[in-house]
Order: structure tokens, then C-alpha cells, then sequence
């Protein structure tokens, strides 16, 4: 039984329909007010801002389809607004965060946290059995790490340990304000001063809410040591033989092994190689992949080939144990909004 958690109901991974893209597709309907300060602000100017509001919505959000929807949100926001903009009083990119993090904020209200199954059940997967997805739970979704590799400050964000997946779980269970300091310090970059700004409040506050969420991150995601590509890809490999006992062989005695939005988990090898025998016995043995890169971990996604076509599977993430030597968590996503968003911005270079 899923233990109780404040979610809100009819959401799931498909809620939201795939964005083609972030544009300031408003910008072009209304002229808007005419101000003194109108000259201040152009489009351009709010676009160069929307690698690091991704970061920082998506951090907010736990979903980069929440996330590009609410940068949309605030970009337009922000223009309909700018003539009361007033650069004498803040500059252009606090201006512009703080209404984003109004934005977080209001939908934070109707889906405060986004779990990963190991959040709401015990481990256990009957294997053979039907795998039951739940819908109404807004699962943790992972979001393509080119988002943030348009411009330097941006790819620092991509190399930041702040973006993984296990840190962006922790941060679902912190309070909004927490939340918003550590993004915006330890993620983004910003002073003490320019976050005590964005988020109107003092840099005492800040400094607290951000000791009080790196304990909480240090506590619940340490770093284990960085995955190796080249395991990865011996994973891939693998998996396109349908070679149970090489897959077995590359995880941890102790791997985590998820499957949102199936909300059953496991842990343990035997486990696991049990299960993936039953999915080249159920599914087929013959397999494609494809390397990508989520919130800066390596992954790839699956395609099941038939006689007729090759078709999308799954989107698969993987974290290294402690020893670093081998697979210590994977995590699979079966969502086809997902898979077609990794396949727009998520394909690793090669």
C-alpha cells in the first residue's frame, strides 16, 4: 500500500503535452504598456535568462515538463510586466527570478513533492506479475541535461552535483524557501545578497535555510563515486544481446531498481536479473539503444526492435555504488512524452 503523501490527483507524466520548444510565444499579441523603463527590456533580454530559469524551475518542480511550462509562465510574466520594471531598484535577472519563484511557488501548492517509487512502498516486485503503473502520483521525472550546456554559466550548472537526480529528490521534501536558497546558491551561483533579493527576505535567512538544506542534501544524497561511461555502455551492450548474466554481472550486490511510474522497487541482484529475464522472455530479445544525458548522469534509451518497425521502450538512468565499480541504482521510465523529449534534447554526444 503507498504510504500517504500529499499528491495531487489526475496528474501524471502525460499531463502535459510536449512544448516544441521555449519561445516568448505571447511577446508578438500586445505591445503592452509604455513606460520609462520600457527601453530596459526586450526580448532578447528575457530569452538569454531561460538556461538558468530552466535550472532553477526544474530544480523548483521535480518535472522538466513543469518546468519549461513555468519558465514559459514567468517569461511572459515578466513582459506583460515590464513596464513596471524599475532597474534602478533590482536588476533584470532578480527581477525576472523572483517571479519565477512566484510561479514555483503557486504550483507548489497543488503538487508539493514528487516522489521516486522507494518514497511510497516497501521494497518488492512480484516478478511475472502485472506491472500496475500509478497515475495519479506526479513521479520525479528526470530532465535532458543539454538544457544546460548552451553557454559556460550554463554548463557549470550541468556539471554541478546540485542537478543529479538523488539531490533533486531530497529537495521535493524540503519547504519551498529552502528549496529556492539552495537552487539559487549552491546550483546556480547567485551571493548570498542576490538571493536574499530574488526571494525577498534577509541573507541571515538565507544563510540558515541553505545550512539547513545542505544537511539535508549531505544526509540523504552523498556523492557516490562518478559511474564510469564505458560501464554504461558495456550495459547497453549487453541489453541489446538480452544477456541476463553480463547485466547481472555490471550491477551492485545491493542495486536500487525502479520502474515509475510502476510504483514497486527492489533491491538486490537476484532480484533484478530475475526480472530482466522475464522481460526478454515476455518482450523479445532484440534491442536498440541510444546514449543520453539526464541532470549530468549517463543513461540511454531503450527501443525494442520488431519485424515491422523499431519502437520506443523506455528512458533508463543509472547511478554508480559506493565503490563506483559498478551499477548501484537503475531507474526506468516507461512514458512516451518523456522518451520524445530525450530524443529532442537529451541524445548524448557521441
Amino acid at each position: 500500500m503507498l504510504r500517504s503523501l500529499s499528491l495531487s490527483k489526475g496528474l501524471t507524466l502525460r499531463s502535459l503535452s510536449l512544448s516544441k520548444g521555449l519561445t516568448l510565444r505571447s511577446l508578438s499579441l500586445s505591445k503592452g504598456p509604455e513606460s520609462l523603463y520600457d527601453h530596459s527590456v526586450d526580448a532578447s533580454d528575457l530569452a538569454a535568462l531561460r538556461g538558468g530559469l530552466l535550472a532553477f524551475c526544474y530544480q523548483m518542480l521535480g518535472s522538466p515538463f513543469d518546468a519549461e511550462d513555468a519558465v514559459q509562465d514567468a517569461l511572459e510574466r515578466a513582459w506583460r510586466s515590464r513596464a513596471s520594471y524599475d532597474p534602478d531598484k533590482a536588476g533584470l535577472s532578480t527581477w525576472v527570478y523572483r517571479i519565477a519563484r512566484n510561479v514555483c511557488v503557486d504550483r507548489l501548492r497543488e503538487t508539493p513533492r514528487r516522489p521516486l517509487p522507494r518514497d511510497l512502498t516497501d521494497p518488492g516486485i512480484d516478478v511475472g506479475a502485472p506491472l500496475m503503473p500509478a497515475l495519479d502520483v506526479p513521479w520525479l521525472v528526470p530532465a535532458p541535461t543539454r538544457w544546460w550546456a548552451d553557454s559556460e554559466p550554463e554548463r557549470a550548472v550541468a556539471e554541478s552535483s546540485g542537478v543529479r537526480l538523488a539531490v533533486t529528490l531530497v529537495l521535493q521534501a524540503l519547504p519551498p524557501k529552502q528549496r529556492g536558497v539552495f537552487i539559487l546558491r549552491e546550483v546556480l551561483g547567485h551571493s548570498a545578497a542576490e538571493t536574499a533579493e530574488i526571494l525577498e527576505t534577509s541573507v541571515t535567512s538565507v544563510n540558515s535555510a541553505l545550512q539547513r538544506a545542505k544537511a539535508a542534501v549531505a544526509e540523504r544524497a552523498s556523492r557516490p563515486a562518478p559511474l564510469r561511461r564505458e560501464t554504461v555502455e558495456r550495459y547497453a551492450r549487453a541489453i541489446e544481446r538480452a544477456d541476463v548474466a553480463a547485466l547481472a554481472e555490471l550491477v551492485a550486490d545491493d542495486v536500487l531498481f525502479e520502474m515509475p511510474p510502476v510504483p514497486y522497487w527492489s533491491i538486490g541482484r537476484e532480484t533484478y536479473a530475475a526480472f530482466m529475464a522475464h522481460l526478454f522472455d515476455w518482450q523479445g530479445t532484440r534491442w536498440q539503444t541510444r546514449p543520453i544525458s539526464a541532470n549530468g548522469q549517463d543513461g540511454f534509451l531503450l527501443l525494442r526492435v520488431d519485424d515491422d518497425a523499431v519502437r520506443p521502450h523506455t528512458v533508463q538512468l543509472f547511478e554508480a555504488d559506493a565503490s563506483g565499480t559498478r551499477i548501484g541504482h537503475v531507474l526506468v521510465y516507461r512514458d512516451d512524452a518523456l522518451f520524445a523529449l530525450f530524443e529532442r534534447d537529451g541524445i548524448a554526444a557521441a
